[in-house]
């Protein structure tokens, strides 16, 4: 992963950097006349991705035992002649458990966004781009609601997208006659009421779509707004480095430093969160409302990708779950030393139905395809959930 050295805190990113836009999102209220000319434009931009941001995690906060946390097991693997320790959120597949499920309390937080013009993107309410709210979508999506899945002819169980994706990752050890078949991962969602940031002329940028605008603000800023005002916050209603912290945007990126490198469309982080002394991970999402403005994306792609990053890298510590390099692939031009299970497919979906609609979540690589392990523990012996992948990651110069 790409990362910048200025920044104090961090990204895993989707760093989705797709072609940005000239103008309006769903969700986004009118302005003035002439208040444009003080919000920085975006503009129609190649591809670009991989930005980051800088993990804040103190090493005493991290090895502190007693120290609140999300449901969390380390191990190790060995790849080549390299052994690699990782940590992931549930429990440990190679180890057999009387119930291999785990709940993670999940703290979705609607942010609404106020751009110095007077623009407003508001993820809790509906209007003429969208019928309803982002957050009632998303919350009604494969992301949070169960449901059957069937991977190329394998039932794989029934549970949330990024659960079932789990299980699938590691099908040699949860399929019925395996050592964990009851193996989930499972979010169980509380939902706040709506934080309101206010973002400074220097730190945004807007541009118009086919329905409605579309806002991005600094990523630097944005994540210190995140550790600094909005952590606290929720800190005190009572959520603390035991909460998987969402926090959700609607038609709202990122850009880094400049609005050139824009845009980024989710990531997710982990600090030491002075609330507890544990360690806080969190992650950020657009809800996709934009009619098809971005290439790859929709409606809870976004989502897909960091939850299920997060799941499966949820420190980005640069310590654990390092890889050999993998790279040239997906949204990642060169290499990359990390177990992203989103950035290898950015922008591949895979449709899935629910209560009558189709949702569009990406397409996951398994733990598999980063440590070259043949064949795969995957469901039918896959690289990635949907197929795509069937052999394990090219080795990167």
């Amino acid at each position: 992963m790409k990362v910048r050295s200025t920044v104090t805190t961090v990204t895993a990113a989707l760093g989705l950097l797709v072609a940005a836009f000239a103008g309006t999102t769903a969700g986004a209220t009118a302005s003035a006349p002439g208040a444009h000319d003080r919000i920085q434009r975006l503009t129609v931009l190649q591809p670009r991705y991989d930005e980051g941001v800088r993990p804040n995690i103190s090493r005493s906060g991290a090895q502190k035992a007693s120290a609140p946390s999300i449901p969390l097991f380390h191990s190790t693997v060995t790849d080549g002649a390299t052994t690699f320790p990782y940590t992931m959120v549930g429990k440990n597949p190679f180890t057999a458990h009387a119930n291999g499920a785990v709940d993670v309390p999940t703290v979705v937080v609607p942010v609404v966004v106020k751009l110095a013009n007077g623009d407003t993107f508001n993820p809790t309410v509906a209007d003429s781009c969208a019928p309803s709210s982002s957050v009632t979508r998303m919350l009604n999506s494969p992301i949070f609601k169960t449901k059957a899945y069937t991977w190329g002819g394998k039932k794989v169980g029934t549970g949330q997208f990024v659960s079932v994706f789990r299980r699938a990752e590691f099908w040699q050890q949860t399929k019925p006659a395996g050592l964990n078949p009851d193996l989930q991962v499972n979010l169980v969602p509380t939902t706040t009421k709506p934080l309101t940031v206010t973002v400074p002329t220097a730190a945004s940028a807007e541009g118009s779509i086919s329905c409605g605008k579309i806002a991005a603000m600094e990523i630097s800023w944005w994540d210190n707004e995140v550790q600094t005002v909005l952590m606290p916050k929720l800190a005190a209603k009572g959520f603390g480095s035991g909460d998987f912290p969402v926090f959700v945007l609607s038609n709202v990126v990122e850009y880094d430093t400049t609005p050139a490198n824009c845009c980024i469309l989710g990531y997710h982080n982990a600090f030491t969160n002075p609330a507890d002394g544990g360690t806080t991970t969190y992650g950020t999402a657009m809800y996709d409302n934009t009619h098809n403005a971005l290439t790859g994306v929709k409606d809870i792609s976004v989502l897909g990708h960091e939850v299920a990053e997060w799941m499966d890298d949820p420190l980005v510590n640069g310590v654990d779950n390092n890889t050999n390099p993998w790279g040239n692939i997906g949204q990642v031009s060169g290499c990359q030393t990390n177990l992203e299970v989103g950035d290898p497919l950015s922008g591949n979906l895979q449709n899935t139905r629910l209560a009558g609609r189709t949702w569009h979540p990406q397409e996951l690589a398994f733990f598999s395809w980063f440590y070259h392990q043949s064949p795969s523990l995957g469901a039918n012996h896959w690289y990635s959930s949907n197929g795509t992948f069937t052999s394990a990651a090219a080795p990167c110069p």
